[in-house]
């Protein structure tokens, strides 16, 4: 996403950092494609847009490491295996909840096909 902001349909089709959710979560949680969310923990928290998909698993979340526009790097727990001292950022867990609003240029832009179906 470094380079991706200086190509106008990339700036468009992904406007903000994202957060994938899977449809069953989305449903218990009101959420559809396109609403904002804020993901927090005890490290930090952030905006992300939705994007409903069955690439994730119930109950997990998928958010996009670096946007020009916001990251998910704040919500990286400071744990770090002792073993091989690497940072466990694949594991660390969040909450979210609905940003009351829209933008709508966003919702004008942004892509919000189904990128991915497995059954």
């Amino acid at each position: 996403m470094g380079t991706d902001r200086h190509l106008p349909e990339k700036a468009l089709a992904l406007p903000l950092p994202y957060v994938e959710v899977n449809p069953e979560d989305a449903k218990r949680l009101g959420l559809k494609s396109g609403d904002l969310v804020e993901v927090y923990n005890e490290e930090g928290n952030g905006t992300f847009l939705v994007y409903v998909t069955d690439a994730v698993k119930p109950g997990t979340l998928f958010l996009v490491m670096y946007h020009w526009r916001g990251t998910s790097n704040s919500l990286v727990t400071g744990y770090t295996d002792p073993k091989t001292t690497i940072p466990w950022y694949k594991g660390t867990r969040a909450n979210l909840r609905k940003v009351a609003g829209a933008i709508p240029s966003v919702q004008q832009t942004a892509s919000f096909l189904k990128q991915n179906k497995f059954d």
